[in-house]
């Protein structure tokens, strides 16, 4: 499995920043609010983070044998820290493009707080994916076929 690459996801950022900027354009030329999710998306991403994090540490107690795992399921929470670190990264992207422009155009308000907040659990999602990716890491294994301990020349 490939590891997170962080160019992927500055890429995944710009994705999610020109998207954030295309709708903000276009709502607020038809008069509407920014498009900034709520406070409550927060307890959402907690909750993914929360799982994800859980998860990576299960996997982690298995690599080093104090529980047992279903190697699949190692495998699909390696696969769900990375959606979660590229859904992260989107969710980041779409935030920082109002908030940018928010800044220099209305300065100080409770939609700029909350893109700011929301940005910020865009960035923990990556981080976390990043950490659970680590933690799902495989021990090397011993490749001498003599494993009785006696070295042979």
């Amino acid at each position: 499995m490939n590891r997170l690459k962080l160019r992927t996801l500055i890429w995944c950022m710009l994705l999610g920043g020109m998207l954030g900027w295309g709708a903000l354009r276009l709502l607020t030329a038809a008069g509407r609010f920014s498009p900034v999710l709520d406070y409550t998306a927060l307890f959402s991403l907690g909750a993914v983070c929360a799982v994800i994090l859980f998860l990576g540490i299960r996997v982690k107690r298995s690599t080093l044998g104090r529980s047992h795992i279903d190697p699949i399921a190692a495998a699909r929470t390696l696969v769900l820290a990375q959606a979660a670190a590229y859904a992260g990264a989107l969710i980041t992207g779409w935030h920082l493009a109002p908030l940018i422009t928010l800044v220099f155009v209305s300065g100080p308000s409770p939609t700029l707080t909350r893109a700011l907040v929301l940005a910020g659990s865009g960035m923990l999602m990556v981080i976390i994916g990043y950490i659970v990716q680590h933690l799902c890491k495989l021990p090397p294994e011993d490749t001498d076929e003599n494993t009785d301990g006696i070295v042979t020349e």
